[in-house]
């Protein structure tokens, strides 16, 4: 007997955990709910039956994988990396059940080589991969569009929800017609649908029952080789995969023809408005500030309906097309004007408004405005100008967080040995900004100790220091260690090791020693790894902050790999769930002694640590104060007692 899902009628999810934000506070409406899009993902994929979900956290999917933290009949894990979690998924579906891999789109380019696989030797049980897109970079290091990559690289299908209760529907659909058409098919949800809410059914549909795997060997299919195909004349097996890909992409731009998320909405003149996904709900937003109404059709999919795309532009002289945040529909729509002889002013992402950022009402409503002068709002739309200033705030570890300690301590020595520090993605980065600045760069995950390789392999005499966490060490930074030691380099690398992957909401990692449910799981030794490799390795605790400067000063002077392995348990995450893990002091400023030198803001930059300009001395924010005394270590004159 199968057991009931978390989310059938009746049954409480809402929970507390510390250190999570969780999308499950739902607000009840009878037989509806009021709820966040990760949420209603997560819920449509369980009542497809999906039987595996894999990924790695990334804001703004995280919530997602979070979601099936309970429901025990599927099995659900973060995966070291976005593309073992694909792996995995499409080996669960090559078993013939369904699966789901959920990233941001980061993590959509990590999986870059086994997408270029799958697309050619299709799928058996349904497999859908959630790849969410942050127009704007709100909480990225990049803004791209992963529909470039998915789509038009990789020729996968795409649905393109405009809120959370479409992509709710879009889930099962998918689910449905991957196994139809064997195509691994992508949800593209964007941050505003990912963190947004809308009302979901939560008794449309049956849920379907998960399948038991089964195993049949496809040969033809599941060996990508350059072997030839004698039944197709010879042939290479890639030109012949490529050659079924071709045609299930016809297939799939056919049946979009009659997809429901795909509409025309009538409207007065020669002025039309395409919305895409999020597009779409902003043009009906900025609708209602329009004197008349426009012409609308809304897009969810790729491949576009080329008919329906042709019927809409039948009387129109130009149209405008909102999506985010590539013009990609933009350019099929003038390719189909072109190959059709349509004589229609296709305008939109390529330079007729923004072609980068988010999307907002405003861009909208500014952007009809200026392909029709003559529309009159019915009410001015302008941004709401705050009566106060904010100040803007950089970007800063916690109070009592470990790296900052171990970032002073770096700093330190790269002033006095004329080091340059490549930094990497984490809660660490922070230290590339003021008061810090000590990192020199900030790429993608896993890219601080290749790029110290480089630059020591370029000829830079300056000694090179790379800065990477553990979560993002076991992500991508082991090959960038191993080739480091295996090619010879000199570098430092400082490994903080916090035992969680903090940024995005203390989830579990290899080095955590428990899986995504809490429990138990195998701990990845990593003073072991580092000696296995033949480099030399050094623990420090960052909180002994006199003794961790001996060391790295010591490693800086070293040959060849030195592995600084910096570990502290994250003081958020521990001050919740072990309490007396870290010992709390009293402390003061013995005012005195300040001389107002302002080291420990400069330097250090605790922000429970303020400057009082009337007195000229250095104060502690009782509020923000978490009592580590991690600044009466660093403060010279002895003033923090």
């Amino acid at each position: 007997m199968s057991r009931p899902s978390p989310w059938q009628e009746g049954r409480s999810r809402i929970r507390f955990r510390p250190g999570r934000v969780s999308s499950r506070k739902e607000i009840h409406l009878t037989d509806k709910k009021y709820v966040m899009g990760n949420f209603a993902i997560a819920r449509a994929a369980d009542d497809a039956g999906v039987k595996l979900v894999a990924g790695y956290p990334g804001t703004p999917a995280t919530e997602i994988v979070e979601e099936f933290l309970d429901c025990h009949h599927v099995h659900a894990e973060w995966a070291c990396n976005e593309k073992v979690a694909l792996e995995m998924a499409l080996g669960a579906s090559l078993a013939n059940v369904r699966a789901m891999a959920v990233m941001k789109h980061n993590g959509t380019n990590v999986c870059t080589d086994i997408l270029m696989h799958l697309n050619f030797a299709g799928v058996k049980g349904g497999l859908l991969l959630i790849s969410a897109d942050d127009p704007g970079g709100l909480s990225s290091q990049n803004e791209e569009d992963s529909r470039i990559l998915v789509h038009s690289y990789a020729n996968l299908p795409v649905f393109d929800p405009s809120n959370a209760a479409e992509a709710k529907a879009m889930v099962k659909d998918a689910f449905d017609l991957s196994e139809k058409t064997r195509m691994c098919f992508v949800l593209r949800p964007v941050l505003r649908v990912c963190h947004s809410r809308s009302v979901i059914d939560l008794k449309a549909g049956r849920k379907a029952r998960s399948r038991e795997a089964k195993w049949e060997d496809d040969r033809e299919r599941y060996i990508m080789s350059a072997v030839e195909v004698r039944e197709l004349g010879g042939i290479k097996r890639p030109q012949a995969r490529h050659r079924w890909l071709n045609a299930k992409y016809r297939e799939l731009a056919e049946l979009f023809e009659k997809s429901p998320y795909n509409h025309i909405e009538p409207g007065n003149g020669v002025i039309g408005l395409i919305g895409c996904g999020i597009g779409y709900t902003y043009i009906k937003e900025a609708s209602l500030h329009f004197s008349k109404s426009f012409p609308v059709l809304k897009l969810g999919t790729l491949p576009i309906p080329r008919r329906m795309v042709l019927e809409f532009l039948k009387g129109k002289r130009k149209v405008v097309i909102f999506e985010e945040v590539e013009p990609v529909v933009e350019a099929l729509v003038k390719q189909l004007c072109q190959e059709e002889g349509v004589p229609v002013e296709v305008l939109g992402r390529s330079g007729f408004y923004a072609s980068d950022g988010e999307l907002t009402t405003q861009i909208v409503t500014e952007a009809v405005k200026k392909a029709d002068p003559r529309v009159k709002l019915v009410d001015e739309l302008s941004p709401r100008k705050l009566d106060i200033e904010v100040p803007v705030r950089t970007r800063t570890q916690c109070a009592g967080c470990a790296h900052r300690p171990l970032l002073y301590n770096i700093k330190k020595v790269a002033r006095k040995k004329k080091c340059i520090v490549f930094g990497d993605i984490g809660c660490h980065d922070a230290g590339s900004f003021k008061p810090m600045e000590l990192q020199s760069t900030i790429y993608c995950m896993g890219s601080s100790i290749p790029m110290a390789t480089g630059a020591y392999f370029a000829g830079e005499k300056r000694p090179v220091i790379s800065m990477i966490g553990d979560s993002t060490f076991f992500h991508l930074g082991i090959n960038g260690l191993i080739n480091a030691a295996y090619q010879g380099s000199k570098q430092v690398i400082v490994l903080g090791d916090n035992r969680t992957t903090a940024m995005t909401g203390f989830q579990p990692h290899a080095g955590s020693g428990v899986n995504l449910r809490g429990e138990p799981a195998p701990v990845v030794d990593l003073e072991k790894f580092g000696e296995a490799i033949g480099v030399s390795v050094h623990s420090v605790d960052p909180y002994d902050v006199k003794g961790t400067y001996k060391v790295l000063e010591q490693a800086v002077m070293e040959k060849g790999v030195s592995l600084v392995i910096a570990s502290r348990p994250c003081f958020l995450q521990s001050s919740r769930k072990e309490p007396g893990l870290f010992k709390r002091v009293e402390l003061k400023v013995e005012e005195p002694r300040c001389n107002g030198c302002m080291t420990c803001i400069n330097d250090f930059g605790c922000p429970a640590l303020v400057y009082d300009r009337e007195k000229k001395k250095v104060q502690i924010e009782p509020l923000s104060c978490v009592k580590c005394g991690m600044c009466a270590e660093v403060c010279r004159r002895g003033a923090i007692s």
